[in-house]
Formats: C-alpha cells, sequence, structure tokens
C-alpha cells in the first residue's frame, strides 16, 4: 500500500517536472450536484440508501476534438454513511466537453474510509453522464470489488443531477449561444455544422 502511495505522489510531481510548451487550450469540468444512493452493509448483508452530494473538478484534452481524454478528481457524500474520494480517467465526447449534448464515461478508484470497511475500503468506481446544455449532467455509476485494504468488496449504485459550471460558463459553445453568447470559448469556437 506504501509503495502505492508512493507512486500516486511522485508520478505527477515527476510529469511536472517534464512539462512542455501548451499548445491549446484544455476541456475542463468544476460540477457539483446531488442524487442518491445504495451501499451493501457486508457484515448485515442488506443495501444502505442515502442521499448523496457530490464535487468534481477535472481536466481534459482540446474541447474542439470529437473525442476528449482527461482525468477527474471527486468527492461523494453519502449522507448518514461517510465521504467518498475518488480519482479517475475520463472519456467525452466533445458535445460532452463544450458544454451541450454528449456522453463522458469515467473509471477509477476511490478512497472510502468510512464504515470500518464494511462497505468496502478502495473500491473500483465507474460512472456515465448524460450531458444536457447548459452544463447540466445525469450521472449513473457504482462502486465493486476492492483493489486493497478491507477484506470485503463494495457493492453500491447511485445516480446524480449535477451542473457543471465551467462547461456552463467557459467551456459552453453552440446552440445555446443564441440566448447567451459565450464570446471566446476555452479551446477556440467550432465552425457552427460541427456544434
Amino acid at each position: 500500500m506504501r509503495r502505492a502511495l508512493l507512486a500516486a505522489l511522485v508520478v505527477p510531481f515527476a510529469c511536472m517536472l517534464h512539462a512542455s510548451d501548451a499548445r491549446a487550450d484544455t476541456s475542463s469540468w468544476l460540477s457539483m450536484g446531488g442524487g442518491y444512493g445504495l451501499q451493501h452493509a457486508d457484515s448485515r448483508g442488506t443495501f444502505d440508501r442515502a442521499a448523496a452530494m457530490t464535487f468534481g473538478l477535472g481536466v481534459g484534452t482540446e474541447p474542439t476534438k470529437a473525442v476528449v481524454f482527461g482525468g477527474t478528481l471527486r468527492t461523494t457524500t453519502f449522507f448518514s454513511l461517510g465521504t467518498d474520494l475518488g480519482l479517475a480517467i475520463r472519456g467525452a465526447t466533445g458535445g460532452f466537453a463544450r458544454g451541450q449534448w454528449g456522453l463522458a464515461v469515467d473509471a477509477g478508484l476511490a478512497w472510502r474510509p468510512w464504515g470500518d470497511g464494511d462497505y468496502g475500503t478502495w473500491p473500483v468506481t465507474g460512472t456515465i453522464y448524460l450531458g444536457m446544455p447548459w452544463g447540466f449532467q445525469f450521472g449513473v455509476g457504482g462502486e465493486a470489488f476492492r483493489v486493497f485494504g478491507s477484506d470485503r468488496n463494495a457493492q453500491g449504485v447511485f445516480a446524480t443531477l449535477e451542473l457543471d459550471l465551467l462547461r456552463l460558463t467557459l467551456m459552453r459553445q453552440g446552440a445555446t449561444d443564441r440566448y447567451w453568447e459565450n464570446p471566446s470559448p476555452a479551446g477556440g469556437r467550432m465552425p457552427r455544422a460541427d456544434q
């Protein structure tokens, strides 16, 4: 476990030392929202229900491309249970990155310090997001298995409705420009036919 934590700290630092000149703007995500989740308590063999609150932050490749890749850091608080802290890779359509209709898929790992390991400690996570105009997004995801930590596997599902503030403002372009123009979207403007 110490090797994994050391690698998680050393690799990003090494990447920062090898930075090259930026050639384009990146996609950016900053979302918050709420929803509902079910988490399996292994010792009782039951699912506990809880309202959820989410916050997410991430960056990706150029938003003008058809497919955008990046990473996200996310917290999910299950009220009455606890808070997960997750790190994931993201693949998204260009429409999602530009604040319009699109899809994004996150896959990663979460740290779950609550529940004394009864709900799993380091579960694998996955979420599918439907992006909508004006920065709204609906996500459905879950947690399963364990990478290390507790000997109990995580089992859970959740659904959230979120507002991504950067998809609403900085990244937004397309059909919504008719109502609220974004004069200089990050990454440059797509030709009208491609939006």
